[in-house]
């Protein structure tokens, strides 16, 4: 294959990536509003993102039951897409990182939350993942 035959197909599953992001396809559209500690405080609570109750108010306990009440999320940057793993223990990662590349991210403003789910962490603690809808023409790529 030709460089620009190759930099085509690259650009063009690139673009069908970022599409099922931003369609919600599957469960890929999770966003991570920080983590909790094993005495359930956050550690740390991620910056740039505020939780807002059903009534608009921000939500700010680290207490299961007011976050299982999150019905939207507040962004002042962008923040990175990822599978969804419920309530599920996560994966292993590669033992280095790898080189940087462009990931899917939801950019900011305020999006809804279909549901908070608390994946454990192996050393200990668990995640607040927020399963967010997407709208494709919020969905941006940025490396990381």
């Amino acid at each position: 294959m030709t460089s620009p035959r190759i930099a085509l197909a690259c650009g063009l599953a690139l673009t069908a990536f970022s599409s099922s992001f931003a369609q919600g396809a599957g469960d890929n559209s999770c966003i991570v509003a920080g983590r909790l500690n094993d005495e359930a405080r956050w550690a740390p609570r991620m910056a740039k993102m505020e939780l807002l109750g059903q009534d608009g108010r921000a939500v700010t306990s680290a207490d299961k039951r007011a976050l299982a009440g999150v019905k939207q999320v507040r962004l002042t940057a962008p923040a990175l897409l990822s599978r969804c793993d419920g309530d599920g223990q996560l994966a292993l990662g590669p033992e280095s990182p790898g080189a940087k590349e462009r990931v899917p991210a939801i950019g900011p403003g305020t999006v809804p939350v279909e549901s908070v789910s608390f994946p454990k962490m192996r050393r200990g603690g668990e995640l607040v993942e927020l399963k967010v809808t997407a709208p494709a023409q919020r969905v941006t790529m940025v490396t990381r």
